[in-house]
């Protein structure tokens, strides 16, 4: 099925230290990580991790490329990390990677991916690749949900410093949730979107004029720095408008120092912290059908800070 943009992870990536090969107590990540072809997917219950190895959008949006490197970057890093996790595995089913500039193509081949990892019940994990990822990662919570539960209600929260509404007339890092809405509109399925960490000087007037228009929400990180709880409420009555949730967290949201290894760093971002507030939010609420994290870029990232802030992001889905 999945042939052409397609490729699997060669296991010989997932590398770390060994401090026992048979106690689970001293797994690391590399130990506990199972490449699978993803044409050849069973129907047990696990967290699956796919990449989307592309910066085809944040080319077009002018950004700092680079990020086409983020999921292998990602698998390097967290390797070696140590597994905390009750699981015994999580799979690895490799990589969609754009054909050239073909970015479309890509969104819609990693559509019909998560939707074959969702109906074989699995809890999806994209990692990114521009936040173009979530265009596609969209496409696939949609189709399935159509197929199985035409009456869901899905919300999009999106932890980020950006709306990512652009009405450009290509398609682009900062064009996926006006995708979106768009499609959604279109097809008749009610979504919601909130955005957690809007920072004001990243987003022209248009665009928050543009968010009004669709109904988003967004808490901004002055209001997160300022008054948590009150943002934090918002996502508590956002999760209580919806049947399910796809959560995606672009790692620009966060202060630069932190995660320097993205497209376009931020200068007033968000702590993990205030984030890791969020996921167990919706972790606890038990709507959560698939997540991303998305514009890792090694090229930019120092001492792989970027990369472990996107391994915590993924330890907690795995827990």
């Amino acid at each position: 099925m999945f042939k052409k943009l397609y490729q699997q992870t060669n296991p010989k990536i997932w590398t770390g230290r060994v401090d026992s090969e048979n106690d689970p107590d001293q797994f690391r990540y590399h130990q506990v990580a199972k490449c699978v072809d993803l044409n050849d997917l069973d129907d047990s219950e696990e967290v699956a991790l796919l990449g989307f190895a592309s910066d085809v959008g944040v080319k077009r949006n002018h950004g700092r490329v680079g990020a086409a490197g983020g999921p292998d970057f990602f698998r390097e890093t967290v390797g070696a990390l140590c597994w905390h996790s009750q699981r015994d595995r999580f799979i690895d089913v490799g990589n969609i990677v754009p054909a050239g500039d073909d970015l479309e193509g890509a969104q819609e081949t990693l559509g019909k991916a998560v939707h074959s990892l969702l109906d074989k019940n699995k809890k999806t994990f994209v990692i990114g690749g521009g936040h173009e990822t979530a265009f596609g990662h969209y496409l696939g919570i949609a189709s399935f949900l159509k197929e199985k539960d035409p009456e869901a209600k899905l919300g999009i929260l999106n932890i980020d410093a950006h709306f990512d509404l652009r009405d450009n007339d290509i398609a682009s890092s900062g064009t996926p949730f006006l995708q979106a809405h768009q499609h959604a509109e279109a097809n008749h399925i009610d979504l919601k979107y909130l955005v957690y960490g809007i920072n004001t000087q990243n987003n022209t007037r248009h665009l928050f004029n543009t968010a009004q228009k669709w109904g988003v929400e967004y808490c901004t990180n002055e209001e997160i720095f300022q008054h948590e709880s009150d943002a934090l409420q918002t996502v508590r009555y956002f999760l209580q408008s919806r049947t399910h949730i796809y959560l995606t967290v672009c790692l620009d949201v966060f202060y630069a120092a932190m995660a320097p290894g993205v497209s376009a760093p931020a200068w007033n971002g968000i702590r993990l912290s205030h984030a890791q507030k969020v996921l167990d939010f919706v972790r606890r609420s038990g709507l959560l059908i698939s997540m991303d994290v998305c514009e890792l870029n090694p090229t930019y990232d120092e001492h792989q800070k970027t990369a472990k802030v996107a391994a915590m992001l993924f330890s907690e889905m795995v827990r």
